[in-house]
Protein backbone atom coordinates (compact mmCIF):
# COMPACT_ATOMS: atom_id res chain seq x y z
CA UNK A 1 0.00 0.00 0.00
CA UNK A 2 1.18 3.75 -0.67
CA UNK A 3 0.37 6.48 1.14
CA UNK A 4 0.60 9.24 -1.59
CA UNK A 5 -0.71 12.13 1.27
CA UNK A 6 0.51 11.99 4.65
CA UNK A 7 -1.94 12.28 7.30
CA UNK A 8 -2.13 13.15 11.24
CA UNK A 9 0.34 9.96 12.85
CA UNK A 10 -1.99 8.23 15.39
CA UNK A 11 0.03 5.82 18.53
CA UNK A 12 -1.09 2.76 20.05
CA UNK A 13 1.13 2.75 22.66
CA UNK A 14 1.32 -1.07 24.22
CA UNK A 15 3.77 -0.89 26.11
CA UNK A 16 3.72 2.53 28.30
CA UNK A 17 6.06 4.65 26.59
CA UNK A 18 6.44 7.99 27.80
CA UNK A 19 7.13 10.00 24.81
CA UNK A 20 5.70 13.13 23.01
CA UNK A 21 4.20 11.62 20.10
CA UNK A 22 4.53 14.80 17.99
CA UNK A 23 8.05 14.93 18.07
CA UNK A 24 7.82 10.82 17.46
CA UNK A 25 5.65 11.90 14.76
CA UNK A 26 8.07 14.17 13.33
CA UNK A 27 10.88 11.69 13.98
CA UNK A 28 9.52 9.30 11.81
CA UNK A 29 8.59 11.14 9.05
CA UNK A 30 12.64 12.47 8.79
CA UNK A 31 14.03 9.01 8.97
CA UNK A 32 11.80 7.61 6.48
CA UNK A 33 11.53 11.22 4.46
CA UNK A 34 8.28 9.90 2.92
CA UNK A 35 4.56 9.75 4.15
CA UNK A 36 4.14 6.53 6.52
CA UNK A 37 0.47 4.68 8.11
CA UNK A 38 -1.38 6.87 9.78
CA UNK A 39 -1.35 4.46 12.64
CA UNK A 40 1.78 3.18 14.29
CA UNK A 41 2.37 0.80 17.16
CA UNK A 42 4.92 1.64 19.81
CA UNK A 43 5.84 -1.79 21.69
CA UNK A 44 8.38 -3.23 23.50
CA UNK A 45 11.96 -4.75 21.44
CA UNK A 46 13.96 -6.44 23.64
CA UNK A 47 13.99 -4.25 26.88
CA UNK A 48 13.56 -0.73 25.01
CA UNK A 49 10.42 1.20 23.23
CA UNK A 50 10.44 0.58 19.35
CA UNK A 51 8.36 1.34 16.49
CA UNK A 52 9.05 -0.03 12.71
CA UNK A 53 9.77 2.38 10.05
CA UNK A 54 9.13 0.16 6.97
CA UNK A 55 11.12 -3.48 7.38
CA UNK A 56 12.92 -1.57 10.10
CA UNK A 57 12.38 -1.66 14.41
CA UNK A 58 13.98 1.03 15.67
CA UNK A 59 14.24 2.11 19.45
CA UNK A 60 12.42 5.13 20.14
CA UNK A 61 14.95 6.69 22.72
CA UNK A 62 17.56 6.24 19.41
CA UNK A 63 15.05 7.72 16.58
CA UNK A 64 14.30 10.66 18.50
CA UNK A 65 18.32 11.50 19.48
CA UNK A 66 19.40 11.29 16.09
CA UNK A 67 16.02 13.25 14.65
CA UNK A 68 16.79 16.36 17.38
CA UNK A 69 20.68 16.26 16.28
CA UNK A 70 19.64 16.09 12.32
CA UNK A 71 21.66 13.27 12.23
CA UNK A 72 21.97 9.32 12.43
CA UNK A 73 23.82 7.90 15.42
CA UNK A 74 27.03 6.38 14.49
CA UNK A 75 27.24 2.46 16.22
CA UNK A 76 29.37 3.76 18.77
CA UNK A 77 27.16 6.01 20.61
CA UNK A 78 24.55 5.10 22.94
CA UNK A 79 21.27 7.63 24.11
CA UNK A 80 21.26 7.40 28.09
CA UNK A 81 18.03 7.63 30.03
CA UNK A 82 18.87 9.92 32.97
CA UNK A 83 16.07 8.94 35.37
CA UNK A 84 17.34 4.90 34.63
CA UNK A 85 13.46 4.65 33.45
CA UNK A 86 13.88 2.60 29.89
CA UNK A 87 10.29 3.94 29.19
CA UNK A 88 10.79 7.53 29.13
CA UNK A 89 11.47 9.07 26.16
CA UNK A 90 11.31 12.76 26.44
CA UNK A 91 13.82 14.96 25.13
CA UNK A 92 14.77 16.27 29.13
CA UNK A 93 15.45 12.51 29.98
CA UNK A 94 17.63 11.26 27.16
CA UNK A 95 21.70 12.16 26.43
CA UNK A 96 23.87 10.76 24.36
CA UNK A 97 27.05 9.21 25.27
CA UNK A 98 30.13 6.99 23.62
CA UNK A 99 29.41 3.61 24.64
CA UNK A 100 32.55 2.83 27.06
CA UNK A 101 31.60 5.33 28.60
CA UNK A 102 28.18 4.81 29.02
CA UNK A 103 29.06 1.24 29.87
CA UNK A 104 31.21 2.49 32.39
CA UNK A 105 28.38 4.70 33.75
CA UNK A 106 26.59 1.95 34.14
CA UNK A 107 28.72 -0.35 35.92
CA UNK A 108 30.06 1.92 38.52
CA UNK A 109 30.42 0.65 41.75
CA UNK A 110 29.54 -3.05 40.87
CA UNK A 111 31.73 -5.76 41.90
CA UNK A 112 31.58 -9.22 39.50
CA UNK A 113 32.72 -12.62 41.54
CA UNK A 114 34.96 -14.93 39.95
CA UNK A 115 32.56 -16.58 38.58
CA UNK A 116 30.67 -14.09 36.38
CA UNK A 117 33.83 -12.78 35.49
CA UNK A 118 35.01 -16.26 34.18
CA UNK A 119 31.62 -16.17 31.71
CA UNK A 120 32.34 -12.81 30.51
CA UNK A 121 35.54 -13.86 29.55
CA UNK A 122 34.55 -16.99 28.42
CA UNK A 123 31.49 -15.11 25.91
CA UNK A 124 34.47 -12.31 24.68
CA UNK A 125 36.50 -15.53 23.37
CA UNK A 126 33.72 -16.95 21.61
CA UNK A 127 32.69 -13.84 20.08
CA UNK A 128 33.10 -13.68 16.28
CA UNK A 129 36.29 -11.98 15.27
CA UNK A 130 37.20 -11.74 18.60
CA UNK A 131 40.52 -12.51 18.95
CA UNK A 132 41.95 -13.26 23.10
CA UNK A 133 45.61 -12.17 22.99
CA UNK A 134 47.41 -15.42 24.11
CA UNK A 135 49.52 -14.42 27.17
CA UNK A 136 53.75 -15.39 26.49
CA UNK A 137 55.91 -16.09 29.34
CA UNK A 138 59.27 -15.47 27.68
CA UNK A 139 61.89 -16.05 30.11
CA UNK A 140 64.44 -13.00 29.95
CA UNK A 141 67.39 -14.40 30.16
CA UNK A 142 66.29 -16.78 27.10
CA UNK A 143 65.66 -13.47 25.18
CA UNK A 144 68.97 -12.07 26.57
CA UNK A 145 70.47 -14.77 25.05
CA UNK A 146 69.28 -14.84 21.88
CA UNK A 147 69.32 -10.92 21.13
CA UNK A 148 72.89 -11.75 21.99
CA UNK A 149 73.43 -14.22 19.32
CA UNK A 150 72.00 -11.38 17.12
CA UNK A 151 68.77 -13.39 15.96
CA UNK A 152 66.13 -10.61 15.07
CA UNK A 153 63.05 -9.64 16.94
CA UNK A 154 61.19 -11.20 13.84
CA UNK A 155 62.68 -14.26 14.00
CA UNK A 156 62.61 -14.82 18.33
CA UNK A 157 58.71 -13.91 17.59
CA UNK A 158 58.59 -17.56 14.90
CA UNK A 159 60.46 -19.17 17.80
CA UNK A 160 57.93 -18.50 20.53
CA UNK A 161 54.74 -18.78 17.97
CA UNK A 162 53.88 -14.73 19.02
CA UNK A 163 53.91 -11.64 17.36
CA UNK A 164 56.81 -9.38 16.82
CA UNK A 165 55.07 -6.96 19.19
CA UNK A 166 55.25 -9.28 22.37
CA UNK A 167 58.52 -9.71 21.58
CA UNK A 168 59.40 -5.65 21.31
CA UNK A 169 56.96 -5.51 24.63
CA UNK A 170 59.10 -7.75 26.87
CA UNK A 171 62.45 -5.99 25.54
CA UNK A 172 60.92 -2.79 26.52
CA UNK A 173 59.97 -4.18 30.29
CA UNK A 174 62.91 -5.57 30.80
CA UNK A 175 65.88 -2.82 31.53
CA UNK A 176 68.71 -5.09 31.02
CA UNK A 177 67.53 -6.04 27.55
CA UNK A 178 67.03 -2.71 26.80
CA UNK A 179 71.16 -1.97 27.60
CA UNK A 180 72.04 -4.69 24.10
CA UNK A 181 70.05 -3.22 22.32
Amino acid sequence: MTVKIQKEIRFINECGCIVVEKDLAAAILWYQNRPTLSEKKIYMHGRYPAVSIGDVKIHVHRLLMQYWLGIKLPFNASVHHLNENKLDARKENLSIFINSAHNSNHNKGKVLDKEHKRKISEANKNRKGMKMKKKHNIPTYQLKDLLNFGFSINYIASLYKCNWSTIKSNIHENKELLEGE
